[in-house]
């Protein structure tokens, strides 16, 4: 049943979230000042659109022969980076050291074009969101304060927007699991992340080979890690689909099927742990 008042929440899946957005915002604007050097930006952020696209074009492309809503490609984009740096703490440390400056450019770079794009959707919608508002104004405050709006955005703004989506109307069972939105979601999260992050990586190194510029380069192995790791997505998730889907019954299955992906990327990030870190300890 919805327990909370609709009014309450409609407040609070977007006003709270100027405070989160605020410190992702000042976030962006520290880790951008921290890359002097911008080749090392190329592969990552490549790595980063590829891995919001495909994705989105997957889902596109199974929503053609499907019931599932063409309006949800923008759910199953966008990286979420505290889930980012939990599971890569779980990797060797030698890998951590690795992958740590191109999985936190990558999902940077993730929350800089979901918030975009979701400024876009939300803007055709009337308006500009609340998400964009804070991302901007943290963006150009800086890192004055950061640590306390860090506090403020990760321990206050989030939790009380993520009881505030999943207070809606929903059923978890199995006659839900098998409705295409919900196994959509699953499918071009879990396929389209890694795929589209290799592509966009390879891309990436590809120019960087072509002018002859001399960065460290993962390897494939490497890169498939990352992807894996980075198919971890919850808050601007949640954002798109109470934004993007039109009724109570699409919002409750994309509810479903973003708290289901979860577990699948757990399942992904251990396969990757124990089976593809032992080419790389070599």
């Amino acid at each position: 049943m919805n327990w909370m008042d609709p009014v309450w929440r409609d407040w609070l899946l977007t006003w709270p979230l100027l405070l989160f957005f605020f410190a992702i915002g000042q976030e962006l604007r520290i880790e951008i000042s921290h890359h002097a050097d911008r080749r090392h930006l190329i592969a990552p952020v490549l790595a980063a659109a590829g891995g919001m696209a495909v994705p989105a074009i997957i889902y596109l492309g199974l929503s053609l022969f499907t019931s599932a809503p063409k309006s949800g490609w923008g759910i199953p984009m966008a990286t979420d980076l505290p889930f980012v740096l939990i599971a890569l703490a779980i990797f060797p440390q030698h890998l951590q050291k690795r992958l740590r400056i191109f999985l936190l450019s990558l999902a940077i770079a993730d929350d800089i074009g979901s918030i975009i794009v979701l400024g876009v959707v939300t803007s055709s919608k009337g308006g500009i969101h609340p998400t964009i508002i804070g991302a901007t104004l943290g963006l150009l405050w800086g890192a004055r304060g950061h640590s306390v709006m860090k506090k403020i955005g990760y321990y206050f703004a989030l939790p009380i927007f993520l009881i505030a989506s999943v207070s809606t109307t929903y059923e978890f069972s199995w006659k839900a699991i098998h409705n295409p939105l919900v196994w959509e979601l699953i499918t071009s999260r879990m396929i389209g992340k890694p795929i589209g992050i290799l592509l966009g990586a390879l891309l990436g190194y590809a120019i960087l080979r072509m002018g002859h510029e001399h960065v460290m380069r993962l390897k494939v192995r490497e890169i498939v890690i990352a992807g894996f790791i980075a198919t971890f997505g919850l808050d601007i998730a949640l954002i798109f689909a109470n934004v993007a889907l039109q009724t109570s019954a699409e919002k409750s299955l994309a509810i479903m099927g973003i708290l289901l992906t979860i577990p699948v990327s757990i399942a992904g990030v251990l396969f990757a742990r124990y089976f593809l870190t032992k080419a790389t300890a070599a």
